[in-house]
This record gives structure tokens, sequence and C-alpha cells, in this order.
């Protein structure tokens, strides 16, 4: 009479499923020490890419918001030069007034008249020398094309973007080719015209800059309420939820555990049958 010992399918079925929740409690104790669900392309190829692609959103999201601050210190500092010129307008507008007067003789409108040119000089050199980052703002030749257009890229992708253009505030442009004498009394009231139109022109200037501030003001809370969301559905994705992560790594602890006490039975088991046959 003959028989056969088989091996020992049991203790080989414990160590298969004892190795498999030990790897299972490795990568669940690697997930909680990351605190990422997506430690490589093996865990969620489809959840990786989407969740790089959020990731390249909400930076270069960061950076056009960073763009559109920089605009807006352009503009104020285009505006507060702006405002300086407009006092100046003012005080020769007042000029003109005084000189209008018959009461005034031709020596006091030559004194008037020298005024009127110093501070003419000094719009001018305003508009020649006011500059952000060393870009030139208020002579017409600003911008990357040189007609005074600023662009900004106010969103994260190609074509998000808003424009400015500021016109020449060089003192010929803004008197329109015309002169400020006020060397007779005709000429002085005339040259009230010529003023009016000139600070007409400077607020025509400033009011684009006051639009285009708010429209990137707009911009960059739009854009961040949209960088918020994106980041939160990006760590979604990416992050791993602690409360269900920590509690399947008890449970597959509490399996290797067990399945390491089961392959130990199974082996003494097998030990004792051999030791019967001896």
């Amino acid at each position: 009479m003959s028989f056969k010992i088989n091996g020992n399918i049991g203790a080989l079925n414990a160590n298969m499923h004892s190795n498999i929740n030990s790897l299972g409690v490795n990568k669940s104790l690697e997930s909680l020490a990351s605190g990422s669900a997506l430690k490589s392309a093996a865990s969620d190829s489809a959840g990786l890419a989407i969740a790089n692609e959020f990731s390249a959103l909400v930076k270069g999201m960061g950076q056009s918001i960073m763009n559109s601050n920089d605009s807006i210190g352009l503009i104020q500092v285009a505006d507060g030069a702006l405002e300086e010129y407009t006092n100046i307008l003012e005080n020769v507008r007042d000029l003109s007034i005084q000189a209008s007067n018959d009461t005034l003789s031709d020596g006091d409108r030559k004194i008037i008249q020298r005024q009127i040119d110093s501070l003419m000089s000094s719009a001018d050199n305003i508009a020649k020398t006011t500059k952000y980052n060393g870009i030139n703002l208020l002579d017409g030749t600003g911008g990357s094309s040189g007609d005074g257009t600023f662009t900004t890229q106010s969103g994260a992708n190609k074509g998000d973007t808003h424009s400015l253009s500021i016109k020449d505030a060089q003192t010929a442009s803004i008197l329109g080719g015309a002169s400020i004498d006020v060397t007779t009394q005709a000429n002085a009231s005339l040259s009230i015209d010529t003023i009016d139109a000139a600070l007409k022109n400077i607020g025509d200037i400033r009011s684009d800059l006051g639009a285009a501030q708010n429209q990137l003001m707009s911009s960059i809370e739009n854009t961040s309420v949209t960088q918020i969301n994106i980041a939160s559905a990006q760590s979604q994705i990416r992050d791993i939820d602690f409360a269900a992560e920590s509690a399947n790594f008890s449970k597959l602890n509490i399996l290797a555990q067990t399945g390491a006490f089961a392959q130990t039975q199974a082996n003494a088991a097998q030990a004792g049958v051999i030791n019967l046959l001896k």
C-alpha cells in the first residue's frame, strides 16, 4: 500500500496572503506619511494627469495675479505723475486768467510768461522722465510695441490678457500744437481755452488709467476665486482621506498579523506530521 503527503497548501496560502497584506500595510503607511494618494503614476495614472494639469493652472494663476498687481503698480505711478501734471496745468490756467486782466502792464505779463514757460517745462519733463522699471510711461513710446500700449498677461492661458494704451502726454501733444502766450491781454484770454483743452486731454488719459486699474482688480478677484476652486479640486484628487486611510491601515495591519500567525500554525502542523512518520 502506498500513500503520498502533499505539500503544505495551507502554509503556502497563508504565506501568500501574509505577503499581500504586508505590502498593503507598507503602502498605507507610506500614504499616511506623505499625505498623498498619488505617489506615482501607478497609484492612479488618470488622476495624476488631471492633478498635474490642475497644479499647472494653479501656479499659472498665481503668476498672473502677480502680473496684474505689477501692472496696477505701473498704472498708479503713471496716474500719480499725471496728478502733478494736472496741478501744473491748473497753475498755468490761474496765471493765464491773471494775465487776462487789464490792470497788468506788458512787463507784468512778461514776468507771468516766464513763470508759465517754467511750469510747462516741468510738465513736459514729467512726461519725458516718468518711468516704471526703466520703461517710459507718458511719452507714447512705452510697451513692447513702442506705441504706449501695455499688455498684461492676466490669466493662466494664452489670450487671457488686458491691454492699456497710455497716450503721449508731452506738452506738444497735450496742447495740440498750440502754445501758451500771455504777453498780451488778447492772447492770455485765448490761452485759457488752450489750457482747458489740455486739462481735458490729461483727464481722458487718467480716466483710461482708472478704468484699466478697475479691470485688473476685478480680474485679480475672479482669478483668485478660480485658483482656490481648482486648488481644492486638485486636493480632492491628490490628498488622501486620513480617516479612511487610517482605518484601512488598521485593517491591513490586523490581517498581516493574523496571516503571520496562520502561517506559523500551518508550519507547525506540517512539522508534527513529519515527526509522526519518523
